[in-house]
């Protein structure tokens, strides 16, 4: 695009040599007493075939002028949106950090519970070897009570 409108510039510069060379000549022309009515003919028609291709490449620099600012707010748009993203991306890092620090402690809490539940577990056994032993005993000394009634009778 910036290729284009050096193009551009160039042919106005060129349309406005030529414009000012044929000013120049008309001008020499109204000077002299017998201007040359077919090359004065001829000189109008340049400058106004010049005019025109100069109206056409100021119209032309006008619309890529409209274009490049179209593109310059597009852009501008789309940096926002990026710059929204980015913002966003960021939060959700920070959240995602957040996360993994809870987790990491719940993990860690889950990690003790365990431990206190497998001691539980080693009391609960523990109890029910001792519960065990104390039924054994007490059943012989049933028995032994069994016998001692059974003998006194």
């Amino acid at each position: 695009m910036y290729d284009q409108l050096k193009i551009l510039e160039k042919m106005i510069l060129d349309i406005k040599k030529q414009h000012q060379l044929v000013s120049n000549e008309l001008s020499q022309l109204k000077q002299q007493p017998h201007p040359d009515p077919k090359e004065l003919s001829t000189l109008k028609t340049q400058l106004s075939s010049s005019s025109n291709e100069r109206d056409t490449a100021k119209k032309q620099l006008s619309d890529l002028d409209k274009r490049y600012q179209s593109l310059a707010e597009a852009h501008h748009m789309i940096g926002e949106e990026q710059d929204k993203l980015q913002q966003q991306l960021g939060d959700l890092e920070q959240k995602n950090s957040e996360l993994k620090q809870i987790n990491q402690r719940l993990e860690q809490q889950n990690q003790e519970a365990h431990k206190q539940l497998d001691d539980i577990k080693q009391q609960n056994s523990d109890l029910q070897q001792k519960n065990q032993l104390a039924a054994e005993r007490t059943q012989v000394v049933l028995q032994r009570l069994t016998r001692i009634d059974q003998m006194d009778s």
